[in-house]
């Protein structure tokens, strides 16, 4: 990973993408293509250095809003084990993520697609002056767009989208359904996380986590230094070793090469899906998948039911990042409730349990 903002800078430097107050595609495509060819010098043999360097890039333009700086993160451990806890962020900045910033309405010449989609490519030029630029991806053929999350969760949030406008959601391979193929879902996703060890990439469903349900998107967080395992890796180690997983969350998990992941799990899911959408009335999931450096992936499926997309104890949405164990909280309410002891270990355990599907 490179740690030096100003080597990624010096590479970056003659990339100018300042606001745009006029409607200017062809300057917004001469700075794409500029950028795309340096993340693309960057990125071989390291998709991680690339988007790092997007970052760098994106919070020096003013896209990226929070350097996260204001956000804290407190542990809660379990009263008769301290090996096991939850943790919570304060991250106050995601708060303003709904708000939305640049335009609303396009200007003259522009074109509004899909009720103003916010991951769509041909509307991100004209909402945000020509600020946020993202880079070109393909997948086994297929086009995704890595952009940067203004409002990060961790370092290097990036929101990898679809270049295709398709729902938040996964077809089945007897070609019910909508959105992308199931196969296709956790092939790609295993397959960026494959390209990014080290890095926490995940899924969020319709009514799991998901704010924009209608575009396809993952998220690939970098996992920061000293963070550790989740409480969900944990509970999965306990559960291999054949103890009690002893978590509010039910899951499924895969360990092994991303070829024999993907191909077990999807089986696997697909199998359960069938036998559970008619019990679970609005069936998603959350997806994550997490590389180590010996290219080993770990892979875990959390049913959910879109019902159930919160708790009443927390204001925000629970998704990817949650249900490994760490809840987001970002007002001033949950603040207080935090530091004055009000929330504990069985408020989190509760919280997730809240959301918990039977596999």
């Amino acid at each position: 990973m490179v740690g030096d903002c100003a080597y990624v800078h010096s590479l970056l430097g003659p990339v100018q993408t300042m606001g745009m107050q006029q409607h200017d595609p062809q300057r917004y495509d001469q700075a794409w293509t500029k950028l795309n060819l340096y993340l693309n010098e960057i990125a071989q043999g390291d998709l991680g250095k690339a988007l790092h360097a997007l970052h760098v890039q994106q919070l020096e333009q003013g896209f990226i809003r929070d350097d996260l700086s204001g956000l804290q993160r407190y542990r809660f451990e379990h009263p008769q084990n301290k090996d096991r806890f939850f943790t919570v962020q304060y991250n106050p900045a995601r708060a303003r993520r709904f708000a939305g910033s640049g335009r609303t309405a396009p200007p003259p010449g522009a074109v509004i697609v899909h009720d103003g989609c916010f991951l769509c490519f041909e509307n991100i030029q004209w909402q945000q002056n020509g600020v946020e630029i993202g880079f070109d991806l393909q997948l086994s053929g297929r086009n995704y767009i890595a952009w940067m999350n203004p409002y990060p969760l961790l370092p290097h949030h990036a929101v990898i989208a679809s270049r295709e406008h398709v729902a938040q959601s996964w077809r089945h391979a007897d070609g019910t359904g909508t959105g992308k193929s199931l196969s296709i879902m956790i092939h790609d996703l295993v397959d960026l996380a494959r390209q990014l060890p080290g890095w926490i990439g995940f899924y969020n469903g319709p009514g799991a986590g998901a704010s924009i349900p209608h575009h396809f998107h993952y998220q690939f967080l970098r996992r920061p230094a000293g963070y550790g395992a989740f409480p969900l890796e944990q509970a999965a180690v306990r559960k291999k070793v054949g103890q009690s997983a002893d978590y509010p969350v039910e899951f499924a998990h895969w360990h092994g090469d991303a070829d024999s992941v993907h191909r077990t799990a999807e089986r696997w899911i697909e199998h359960w899906i069938d036998a559970h959408e008619s019990k679970v009335k609005n069936l998603s999931a959350n997806l994550i998948a997490i590389a180590d450096n010996d290219a080993l992936i770990d892979v875990y499926f959390v049913p959910r039911d879109q019902a159930r997309s919160r708790s009443e104890e927390m204001t925000g949405l629970i998704g990817g990042l949650e249900v490994l164990g760490e809840l987001v909280f970002s007002s001033e309410d949950e603040k207080t409730r935090l530091d004055t002891g009000i929330i504990d270990y069985a408020t989190v355990e509760r919280i997730l349990g809240s959301i918990s599907v039977d596999l």
